[in-house]
C-alpha cells in the first residue's frame, strides 16, 4: 500500500488531489516534506528504492558523474533549508523527534559528499553500485524471475556508463584502501561471471538468456576496463590516508548519535568495557579448564560443533528453543505474525557471511517472507577448512548468533517496526547504533537471563563476541584519530579479542573503511544505561519485559530519542 502510493506521478497526483490548508500545520509540512524527500531519493538512486520495496525504478540506475554528485549536494542544502524554515517550536514532539533524525541524515549527507567527497577516493563504491543494483534484484521474490531478469538486463545496459563516470570522478586513492578495494573490483567481477548467470538459469526464454548473456559479457568487460584504469592510475600512485581525522569522527558520531560525546570519553567507556569483558572472560576461562590458556579453552569450544548435514536442522532447533524461552521468560511481547524461515545462504552471498537475517525492505508489500540464512559447508570444501567454517557454528555460539539475528534481536525488531504506525522517516532512517545495539545487547541478556542454564561455555561463546565487538569500537576510533595502523590493530585484535591473524587483519581492514563500525559496543552501552535509568524510574512498576516492549515501540532511532520516549523529564541527557 505504501509502496504503491509512491508510484511514478501517483504521489503528486494524490497530493494535489487533497486541497491543501489554508495554513498547513508544522507537522503537516514536516510530512509533506518528507514524502518529497523520498520521492526524490527513490529517483536519484533507484537501488535504494529497490531494496526499501519500492518498485518502480527496477529498471533504472540513476547518476553517477559528478555534476549529479553536486546536484546532490545542493538538494540536499535545499531540504535542508526547507526543514529549517518548519517551525520547530510548534511541532508536535512526536515529530520533533522526527525533524531531528531528518536534519541530522541530510547533514550526514552533505558531510559524505561535500566535505569528505568519498565519491572521488572509493573506486569499488562504483563496482559496488553495479554489484548491488543487480544484487537487489536477485535476492528477494519480489516479482516472478523473468520479469526480475528484464529488469537486471536494463540496469545492465546502464553499468558500463557507471563505470566510466565513477573512473573520471577518482582523483586519489590511499595506499590502503587501494589494497581493499583492487579485491573488492575483482570480486566484482565474479559476482558477475558466475552468480549473475546462476541467478537466472532457471528461466526457460532463450531470447532473455541471450539478452542477459550478451548485457553481462558487457558489464564484466567494463568492470575490467575500470578496474585496469585503477590498477595503472590512483593504485599505482596511492596518496593520501584512510584515516578521516578527529574533527570528521567526531561529527559523524554526533550526527549518528543526536549527542556530542568528547572523542575522549568515548575511548575511555570502550576502553573499560573492553578491559571488564577481557578479565570476564579469562575467569570464565579458568572455571572451565584452569590447565588451558583462554585460547585454548575457546578453541575447544569450537571443536564441539555439528557436522555439516546437521548445520540447518540444528540452527532450525535453535530458534524454536528461543522463541520458547523468551515466552517463558517473558523477554518481550513478539508480534503475532512470528514467520521465518531458516535456509541455507543464497550461494551469491556466502563469501562474505556465516548468518545473517534477510528482511523485505520496509515497504515492501510483496516478498514479505524473512529468512533466516546460514551458510552451509560446500562440497568441495577440504576438511580442514570444513571444520573452521562449523567451529563457528559451535553448539554454544551458534544460538547466540540465533539470538542477534532473529529470537529476539534483528527479525523480532524489523517485525514490530512493521506492526507500528511509524512516520516514513521513522520506518526508512534507521540508527545502526539502536539497531545493531539492540542485537548485540541481547546476546548478553539472553545468557543473564538463563539462556544456557548457567554452563560457563556458553558464557564464553558469549563473552567472545562482545570482546570482538569492544575491540572493534576501539580499533575504530585509533585507526582514523590516532595513527594506529593496520598491523598494530591486527595485533589489537589478536591480544584483546583472542582470535587468528588472518580473521584479526580482515577486522583491521575492515576499521579502515568503517570508522564508527564500534556502533554495535556503543548501542549496547547505551542500552544497558538507558534501562538502568528506566528501571530507577519505574520502580516497583518495572520489569524487563516492559523495558523491551517500551524500547521497540518507535522504530529504530538514535538512542538519544529513546531515552526522552522513555524516561521523559527523568532523562538526565547522558547517553553513557
Amino acid at each position: 500500500m505504501i509502496a504503491a502510493l509512491f508510484s511514478a506521478g501517483v504521489l503528486a497526483a494524490q497530493l494535489a488531489a487533497v486541497p491543501a490548508p489554508a495554513r498547513p500545520s508544522a507537522d503537516s509540512a514536516l510530512t509533506a516534506l518528507s514524502q518529497a524527500y523520498f520521492a526524490y531519493a527513490w529517483r536519484d538512486n533507484p537501488v535504494q528504492a529497490t531494496n526499501a520495496g519500492v518498485h518502480t525504478y527496477d529498471t533504472a540506475l540513476g547518476s553517477y558523474s559528478a555534476s549529479a554528485y553536486r546536484s546532490r549536494v545542493a538538494i540536499a542544502k535545499s531540504y535542508l533549508r526547507a526543514l529549517h524554515a518548519i517551525d520547530r517550536r510548534k511541532l508536535s514532539t512526536e515529530a520533533g523527534y522526527d525533524y531531528a533524525i531528518f536534519e541530522s541524515r541530510l547533514k550526514a549527507t552533505l558531510l559524505s559528499l561535500e566535505t569528505e567527497q568519498n565519491w572521488r577516493h572509493h573506486p569499488s563504491s562504483y563496482t559496488g553500485a553495479a554489484s548491488n543494483a543487480i544484487f537487489s534484484l536477485i535476492k528477494r521474490d519480489f516479482a516472478p524471475l523473468d520479469v526480475r531478469m528484464r529488469d537486471a538486463i536494463a540496469r545492465e545496459h546502464l553499468i558500463p556508463g557507471l563505470l566510466q563516470a565513477g573512473a573520471a570522478n577518482i582523483t586519489s586513492v590511499d595506499p590502503t584502501t587501494a589494497q581493499i578495494e583492487g579485491a573488492d573490483i575483482k570480486g566484482s567481477i565474479v559476482f558477475f561471471s558466475t552468480i549473475v548467470p546462476q541467478a537466472f538459469h532457471d528461466v526457460s526464454d532463450p531470447t532473455l538468456q541471450s539478452q542477459l548473456q550478451a548485457a553481462n559479457a558487457a558489464v564484466i568487460t567494463a568492470i575490467q576496463q575500470f578496474g585496469g584504469r585503477m590498477a595503472s592510475g590512483p593504485f599505482a600512485h596511492p596518496s593520501g590516508t584512510y584515516a578521516i581525522g578527529a574533527k570528521d569522527f567526531a561529527a559523524r558520531l554526533a550526527l549518528q548519535e543526536l549527542t556530542p560525546i568528547p572523542l575522549a570519553q568515548y575511548e575511555r567507556v570502550g576502553a573499560q568495557a573492553l578491559a571488564q569483558t577481557k578479565a570476564q572472560f579469562v575467569a570464565v576461562a579458568k572455571q572451565i579448564d584452569p590447565a588451558k590458556t583462554p585460547q585454548a579453552v575457546a578453541d575447544e569450544i569450537g571443536a564441539d560443533h555439528p557436522t555439516a548435514d546437521q548445520l540447518l536442522p540444528a540452527s532450525q532447533r535453535d530458534l524454536d528453543d528461543l522463541h520458547a524461552f523468551v515466552i517463558a521468560h517473558h523477554i518481550v511481547t513478539l508480534p503475532p505474525d512470528y514467520d521465518i524461515k531458516v535456509v541455507p545462504t543464497p550461494v551469491f552471498a556466502r563469501q562474505t557471511t556465516f548468518a545473517s537475517m534477510d528482511a523485505p525492505g520496509p515497504l515492501e508489500t510483496v516478498a514479505t517472507q524473512a529468512y533466516y540464512n546460514v551458510t552451509p559447508v560446500e562440497p568441495d570444501w577440504s576438511p580442514q577448512r570444513a571444520d573452521s567454517h562449523l567451529a563457528f557454528f559451535n553448539n554454544y555460539y551458534r544460538p547466540i548468533v540465533g539470538a542477534h539475528e532473529v529470537m529476539p534481536g534483528h527479525y523480532v525488531n524489523f517485525t514490530l517496526n512493521r506492526h507500528e504506525k511509524l512516520s516514513l522517516i521513522r520506518r526508512l532512517f534507521a540508527s545502526p547504533s539502536y539497531a545493531e545495539g539492540w542485537a548485540h545487547y541481547d546476546e548478553q541478556m539472553m545468557v543473564d537471563e538463563g539462556w544456557g542454564n548457567g554452563n560457563p561455555k556458553v558464557r564464553l561463546a558469549q563473552l567472545q563476541g562482545a570482546l570482538l565487538r569492544e575491540a572493534r569500537y576501539i580499533v575504530g576510533l585509533r585507526e582514523h584519530t590516532q595513527g594506529m595502523t593496520v598491523d598494530q590493530a591486527t595485533q589489537f585484535f589478536i591480544a584483546n579479542a583472542f582470535v587468528g591473524q588472518e580473521p584479526a587483519h580482515r577486522e583491521a581492514l575492515r576499521g579502515t573503511q568503517d570508522p564508527l563500525y564500534g556502533y554495535y559496543t556503543l548501542g549496547k552501552l547505551e542500552l544497558l544505561k538507558l534501562r538502568s535509568d528506566y528501571r530507577r524510574k519505574m520502580a516497583a512498576s518495572y520489569s524487563l519485559q516492559r523495558f523491551h516492549d517500551a524500547f521497540l515501540a518507535h522504530g529504530d532511532p538514535p538512542i538519544a530519542i529513546t531515552r526522552k520516549e522513555l524516561l521523559g523529564r527523568s532523562d538526565d541527557g547522558r547517553l553513557l
